[in-house]
Formats: structure tokens, sequence, C-alpha cells
């Protein structure tokens, strides 16, 4: 779950002193008010403490990224990847495991079966009679920045926490979407983000294949797998993505603890 920032450090801090400020200044206004210069002093500075108070509000509320200029980046590299991955005659939707170390990779399975521990810097994996591949998650870098700059602490055990959580870091932290809903149970996760920001990223995916978006993903989408590998302490399989007009919904399921 996501830590609010302090008081002091956050955004709103300035408008709110202002708006304080203007309070003050009208209180002293009414309770002094004797008719002359002072007085109209007084109110005048009010006003102004408060039309600055609304302009800072106003310029806390923007969008963090350049969407319009960002939204394309990561479309190249997940093509890539993609097309390494299908060229070697890998085609299986992308698992999301959270290591004991800490670090988030992603996993594409070339047999059945349930997936087996291997050491982090395999690559291609051949062990135990099981075959796949593994590379770092494409979100990874993400994550990393929030937990630093943001203080993102990720809830662990509650699958409906987790669902809040990727809410609040989509909504709240990204400004991706104007509204994110999510349903849970046990077994799954569908991820619901009105008016996604990304929505490019998305139909540049898709117009290539969709099977890019389960296959390997783009950073959005292994973001929120990252998120539910590390709080369930379960494998996340990415099952669908599907993009219908400005709305994404993004499913995942939650395989059985190993």
């Amino acid at each position: 779950m996501k830590l609010k920032p302090t008081l002091i450090t956050s955004a709103y801090f300035a408008p709110i002193v202002l708006f304080l400020a203007a309070v003050l200044t009208f209180t002293a206004y009414i309770f002094t008010n004797r008719g002359d210069m002072t007085s109209a002093l007084l109110i005048l500075a009010g006003f102004m403490l408060l039309i600055t108070g609304v302009l800072l509000l106003t310029l806390a509320d923007r969008r963090p990224l350049p969407v319009k200029l960002t939204e394309m980046l990561p479309v190249t590299p997940t093509l890539n990847l993609a097309a390494v991955l299908a060229d070697l005659g890998v085609t299986s939707n992308t698992i999301h495991r959270f290591l004991p170390s800490g670090e988030h990779v992603q996993i594409n399975p070339v047999t059945g079966g349930q997936i087996p521990e291997f050491s982090k810097d395999m690559t291609f994996v051949s062990i135990n009679d099981w075959y796949g591949v593994q590379y770092q998650a494409m979100g990874e870098a993400s994550l990393r920045q929030l937990k630093r700059e943001e203080n993102l602490v990720i809830p662990t055990g509650s699958i409906a926490q987790l669902g809040t959580c990727i809410s609040e870091v989509m909504n709240d932290t990204l400004s991706l979407a104007e509204k994110v809903t999510t349903a849970a149970t046990d077994k799954s996760v569908i991820i619901t983000l009105d008016e996604f920001a990304m929505k490019k990223t998305c139909l540049a995916l898709q117009e290539a294949s969709p099977k890019c978006c389960t296959m390997v993903g783009c950073p959005v989408c292994s973001l929120m797998g990252a998120i539910l590998a590390e709080g369930s302490g379960r494998d996340v399989e990415s099952t669908s993505a599907v993009l219908e007009g400005s709305t994404l919904t993004v499913s995942f399921a939650l395989l059985p603890a190993k």
C-alpha cells in the first residue's frame, strides 16, 4: 500500500497554508473592521491569498508525465522481445514471479507443469525436465522507483488490499487512468482502467499482435503483475489485455502456491 507523503512534502502544503492565511485575514477583517485603509488592505490581502492558493492547487494537480511524448517508448522493446521469443518457439503467457532476493522476473514456460525454483541468473532454463525463458520484469525499474521515491509499500496476504494498492498506483501516483476498479478472487484479478492515458501503447502492440500483451506485456501491465506477485507470494500469469475505446481491462491468474 502506498504510504501517503507528509504534509510538508505534499504538493498541497502551500495551497493549504495560503487558504488558512486567507481565512485568518478575513477573520481579522471581520473583527477589526473600522472602515479605513487598513481594513481595506486586509480584505485585499485575503483575496490575493485565496486566489494564489487556488492557482497553486490547480498546478499541483498536473500529470507527472507528458504522456503524449512518452506513451510510445515501451512499444519497440516489447515488440522486439516478443519477436525473439516467437522466433525461439516460445508463445506461452508470461508468468510474473517475485524472488526471495527482492527482484521481479517474468517467465515464459516451454513445457507444462508447475514452474520449479531456479537461479535468478538463468535466462534459458533447463532444469528437472522443465524448460522456459526467464528475464527481468518489464516493470521492474518503475516499481523500484515507486518504492524509492514514493514510499510504496506493497501489502501482503490480502488480494483485496493488493487491488487497492494497484488502484492507488495507477490513479493517484502515476495518473495513468481517470478511474481504476479491481475485481479479485483467490484465483484471479481483473483490473479495469477507464480513460487509460497510454492507450496508443496498447493499440501499437495489439496492432502487431494481441499476443504481445500477454506473452511479454508493456511496463504498465508488468508493473501490475509484479505488485500482485510480490503481495500474494504466488506466481501470477497474464491471461488477457483488452482495450475498448479508452478502457483497458487486464486479467491475471493467481497460480497455486508453491
